[in-house]
């Protein structure tokens, strides 16, 4: 899988499947130097898996698992590879030890009402990355290309698709190409929730 060596790696296993794209969803908006490279909502078919694929750099682990205690299942993931740095996610923070976290291998536990960013910098700190681990939303760089943030700044001001073109000096359908590309890039759906989106990070300046 094609990555960028400044990046880190992040495999999320998360027992309810709404849950976990939620998740997912919102760890990619954060457009943070970090790649999910798989995600499963069972413990035991990351086990059953993992000598099949990559293994990340950290994973996020789901500590109300259903098929399998989220202990027996870092344990596991430190025996097939000690260098995965592991993030627990409770719903409840457990009144555990420090030497019962240390026999789970669980490297650092944060609550599932915590802020994206502030698993984003959990995830910085086992992996050792130090962009993620002061990360906040300001740090976000825009996903679009220079070409669709003008396209998307000019939408913005008024101009129709075919002026866009005229005076881009490309064709229509190309600009509808850049547009549509944009939605995908950023998951809106609409030309007001993109230009909305774009607006509230400041990749309109």
């Amino acid at each position: 899988m094609s990555r960028s060596k400044d990046s880190t790696s992040l495999g999320i296993v998360y027992s309810d499947p709404l849950a976990l794209w939620a998740l997912d969803f919102l760890i990619r908006r954060q457009h943070a130097p970090l790649d999910i490279i798989w995600t499963y909502s069972s413990g035991k078919e990351v086990l059953q898996n993992i000598d099949n694929f990559e293994h990340p750099q950290a994973m996020l682990i789901d500590l109300d698992l259903l098929d399998i205690n989220y202990s027996i299942l870092s344990r596991r993931i430190k025996l097939i590879d000690s260098n995965i740095g592991t993030v627990g996610i409770a719903a409840s923070l457990p009144q555990e030890s420090l030497e019962a976290r240390n026999t789970s291998q669980i490297n650092l536990i944060v609550h599932k009402k915590d802020s994206i960013e502030e698993i984003i910098r959990a995830v910085g700190s086992v992996s050792n990355h130090p962009k993620l681990m002061h990360w906040t939303s300001k740090d976000q760089a825009s996903p679009l290309s220079k070409k669709e943030l003008q396209i998307i700044r000019m939408t913005a001001r008024g101009f129709t698709y075919a002026s866009i073109g005229r005076q881009l000096h490309i064709s229509e359908q190309t600009v509808k190409t850049y547009i549509r590309r944009s939605y995908i890039k950023l998951g809106v759906h609409t030309r007001s929730e993109c230009v909305a989106l774009c607006s509230s990070q400041g990749w309109l300046i």
